[in-house]
């Protein structure tokens, strides 16, 4: 019997998750590593990594009106067992700053007062006070007269600001268009000066820890300058598991969803999920990597109701916090970043210098860039290269996203007429019938959009990229190109995807040669040379007891697919 309900998937409330005996995976340790290296700290992540569960946790366990229920939310935990001194000994202010008005600077501005006064007047009720602070004006003003009137009414405590997405509006709001940043808050500034107030009531000790949560470090320095003596703590050795899953952490999971799972069954789920969510590192020194954490709990989710793995890696909410690649390529330096994409594509490590902080005021150059993919997540660390950081795709769902994207820029840039779910049907023909023709016509079809001068610069490389970007479209496999079998390397393996049923699966080598290159020879010798590739690849341990894997040798001659043969 499984344990669905007890997967705590989209709950973000620390003692929702206590009182509901929900799974929780306890991060509690940080509390007191955070203690040991900084009153004021910020942290980025990714989206939906668990930041906002573990700001709640803060909440709870500093708490000054939380004192009574210590035992009960913390008795089971790392902290609980190891309580700092400072535990309930704080008045909790928090602010989030999703949701705001992002589509003027007055709406900014306006949108930005209410949701803090929005926070001072849930502050009041949850602590009964009564605090006759001012409500109009500049949102440093109103910050500014809500600490006095706090200093004036509370004597047995000082405050901890926690802040949960502290970026979120600046990121909606330039939708990585870098001019509306510029113009609406640095020019502006209401946002800096709210955080010079901050500083100030730490100075004055009213304030006496800070802590807040991001995604990405484009605003960090412009929004955050004010307050100027917090600690960025994202790629601190120390704090690189603070959220997300570690391998240990994920395989509990599994074990206690499934409690009567074997060994084996609990290898494949882990396995399975390891690919699709797995990878991501934020330390350089650090050698343990994370998972998702929301994406881990939907899959087990999931799994639960259907006895077997979703058939769609991300859910829809998730899915549309990823959407926005397309925004953040088209960010100040177009083609350079376009360069990149085709990189990433192809498999080529990328390699940067780390940028820890960047003002909007400064150029933007391709560290920036890479930096910004990996403070999202579309990046990775994979090592020191000459003093730089090796950066890698740090999952399939990541590799799906990319390839996502570039299908829709070609869609834009050559305008064909070709939907997805024609490349789903072409995949569907290939899976039930082992029918590789409507694939062929979707390439064809790419193929044949792009202009005679682009038909000039085309090469193998690319020819394959597309077919790949179509084959990961698909829905139904698993995709994978230049996968190592016998002294070789398959340009496309279509793979098993849990979840989907199919009678076939293929591996498919392609060959290109431009018009001028076509003659009947140099065909034969692309095939023949294609074929003789198939043959050595299915002497390979993993092909070569497979009765239903279907493998082609394809030639492409321009935009038309010449050589088609089944091997």
């Amino acid at each position: 019997m499984t344990k669905r309900n007890l997967l705590p998937l989209g709950i973000s409330n620390y003692r929702t998750i206590v009182d509901n005996n929900y799974l929780y995976v306890d991060k509690t340790k940080y509390i007191e590593k955070l203690e040991n290296v900084s009153r004021y700290a910020f942290l980025l992540r990714p989206r939906r990594f668990g930041k906002t569960l573990f700001t709640s946790t803060l909440e709870y366990y500093y708490g000054i009106n939380y004192k009574d229920d210590f035992e009960r939310l913390f008795g089971n935990t790392y902290i609980g067992q190891n309580p700092t001194e400072d535990r309930n000994s704080y008045y909790v202010l928090q602010f989030s700053f999703t949701g705001l008005k992002t589509d003027t600077e007055k709406e900014l501005v306006e949108s930005f007062r209410n949701s803090t006064l929005e926070s001072y007047e849930k502050f009041c009720e949850k602590y009964k006070l009564k605090l006759d602070y001012k409500k109009e004006g500049e949102p440093a003003d109103i910050l500014a007269n809500f600490l006095t009137k706090f200093i004036g009414a509370v004597t047995d405590g000082e405050l901890f600001i926690i802040i949960d997405e502290y970026d979120h509006f600046a990121n909606e709001l330039l939708r990585f268009q870098m001019e509306l940043v510029s113009e609406f808050v640095a020019k502006t500034e209401f946002v800096r000066k709210w955080y010079e107030k901050i500083k100030d009531g730490t100075a004055e000790g009213v304030i006496q820890r800070f802590f807040a949560t991001g995604v990405s470090l484009i605003t960090l320095d412009s929004l955050t300058s004010g307050f100027n003596i917090a600690e960025d703590y994202t790629r601190d050795i120390w704090f690189n598991e603070i959220v997300g899953f570690t391998e240990k952490e994920v395989r509990h999971l599994i074990a206690e969803t499934f409690p009567n799972i074997s060994q084996g069954e609990e290898d494949k789920i882990f396995g399975e999920m390891e690919k699709y969510y797995n990878g991501y590192l934020f330390c350089e020194d650090a050698d343990i990597r994370l998972f998702n954490s929301n994406m881990t709990l939907r899959y087990l989710s999931e799994y639960t109701i259907l006895n077997k793995p979703p058939k769609e890696l991300l859910d829809a909410s998730i899915a549309s916090d990823y959407s926005k690649m397309g925004n953040m390529f088209a960010l100040k330096n177009k083609s350079s970043n376009y360069e990149v994409l085709q990189e990433i594509l192809v498999g080529k490590p990328q390699v940067a210098t780390i940028t820890q902080q960047y003002s909007l005021e400064k150029k933007f150059d391709k560290n920036d860039f890479l930096s910004l993919l990996f403070y999202l997540g579309y990046l990775t660390m994979d090592g020191p290269k000459g003093g730089k950081t090796k950066l890698k795709v740090p999952n399939y769902v990541t590799k799906e996203l990319y390839f996502s994207h570039f299908e829709n820029v070609l869609a834009r840039d050559y305008q064909y007429e070709l939907e997805v779910t024609d490349i789903q049907d072409a995949f569907e023909q290939l899976g039930e019938y082992g029918d590789v023709s409507k694939l062929i016509y979707c390439v064809e079809t790419v193929l044949a959009s792009m202009s005679n001068r682009d038909h000039m610069g085309l090469d193998e490389k690319y020819v394959k990229t597309i077919c790949f970007t179509l084959c990961m479209l698909s829905g139904c496999y698993l995709v994978e190109s230049e996968d190592e079998a016998n002294k070789g390397y398959v340009d496309i393996r279509l793979m098993e995807r849990p979840g989907i049923d199919v009678n076939y699966y293929a591996i498919i080598e392609f060959k290109y040669l431009s018009k001028a290159e076509g003659t009947e020879a140099n065909i034969n010798m692309k095939l023949a040379d294609a074929k003789e590739q198939l043959e050595r690849y299915n002497k390979a341990p993993k092909f070569k007891e497979m009765k239903n894997l279907k493998k082609w040798a394809i030639v492409f001659v321009g935009d038309k697919c010449i050589r088609s043969e089944e091997v």
